[in-house]
């Protein structure tokens, strides 16, 4: 794994410029929109090896970001999204995140309100979908339900353990920010929303608004690990 401060200031700005430039071609309709969307996620998983040691931290964070690679698989590259797959491994993803939160947490009472919350919350948001959807309710419903659920704590849990964690929480800030669009739009479908109303600007803005936020949190979640690294790292120098 890379240590010196040169040799990995120089690997994140070529990631983030890499990153970038992908950004503005899909962006701006150029090549194939799908296959540079996906790559942008891959490169940020693969990104991370560079933090490669054999901790927690860095296993958990990886895992999260592999399993993203995963779920936009799915979500991503096919012409109709294939739902189901795509958000269990979304799932898995804030799991993975979930765990290293919980894990690197070192004050007890925050350690157990951290567990309690998500048990109970998981518990409540997929009751409260069966409640809703009634006869409805599927299997997506329950596993997006479950997701966005842990998506939110696990971005509250984040924001209290800085600045060791300020990286991961402005990552899933970013990530709920996009869910937080593709849902209006999904709500879209259901209530028509009027080109007068702000909500329409901000579902159809005339650029991919949800990448527009996704991208940068897949950058910074690549990355999180940083702060912990830098501190290792200067042992070395």
């Amino acid at each position: 794994m890379l240590r010196r401060k040169p040799a990995l200031l120089l690997s994140v700005s070529l990631f983030f410029t890499a990153e970038t430039i992908l950004g503005i071609l899909f962006q701006t309709g150029f090549g194939n929109g799908a296959h540079l969307r996906y790559a942008t996620v891959v490169l940020a998983c693969l990104f991370c090896v560079l933090f490669a040691e054999r901790t927690w931290d860095y296993l958990l964070t990886q895992l999260a970001l592999v399993a993203t690679v995963c779920a936009d698989f799915f979500l991503v590259l096919p012409p109709a999204p294939n739902q189901l797959p795509g958000m269990l491994f979304f799932s898995v993803a804030q799991l993975s995140y979930a765990a290293c939160l919980a894990l690197s947490e070192r004050r007890p009472r925050l350690l157990r309100a951290q567990l309690w919350l998500r048990g109970i919350l998981s518990v409540v948001a997929l009751a409260a979908t069966v409640a809703v959807l009634g006869k409805r309710t599927d299997a997506i419903a329950l596993v997006s339900v479950f997701y966005y659920a842990n998506l939110i704590l696990n971005l509250i849990f984040a924001w209290t353990q800085l600045p060791r964690r300020s990286l991961m929480a402005a990552g899933l800030t970013l990530f709920l920010c996009c869910d937080t669009v593709i849902g209006l739009a999904f709500l879209d479908g259901y209530l028509p929303i009027s080109q007068a109303f702000v909500v329409y600007r901000i579902i159809y803005p005339g650029f991919d608004l949800a990448w527009a936020f996704y991208l940068p949190s897949q950058m910074l979640l690549a990355v999180s690990l940083l702060p912990t690294h830098r501190r290792a790292s200067r042992s070395v120098e």
